[in-house]
């Protein structure tokens, strides 16, 4: 099975002062040896679009954790939640 990597983002619209929340799927676990991967995608606040990028470690053979690197925002700082997956962030 291929190794694949996806981020999504709960409320790709908010408003200043909301709180979103990103999390990564990471699916198959061929790669060998890890591999790591930029994802990205696109958020607008306010009317105005900002541009979301990450980077992932995904698992080798045999299987390995994930490993996901805080989301960059523009101005806006995310922390990592009890799930490595998920991280959150409130839009300044």
């Amino acid at each position: 099975m291929a190794v694949s990597a996806d981020m999504s983002v709960d409320n790709a619209n908010p408003a200043h002062g909301d709180t979103i929340t990103v999390t990564y799927t990471v699916t198959g676990n061929d790669a060998i040896p890890p591999q790591g991967a930029t994802i990205g995608g696109r958020v607008v606040v306010g009317g105005e679009p900002f541009d979301l990028s990450a980077s992932v470690t995904m698992p080798g053979t045999p299987a390995a954790p994930e490993q996901y690197a805080e989301p960059v925002l523009a101005g806006v700082n995310f922390s990592a939640t009890a799930n490595p997956a998920v991280w959150t962030a409130v839009i300044p």
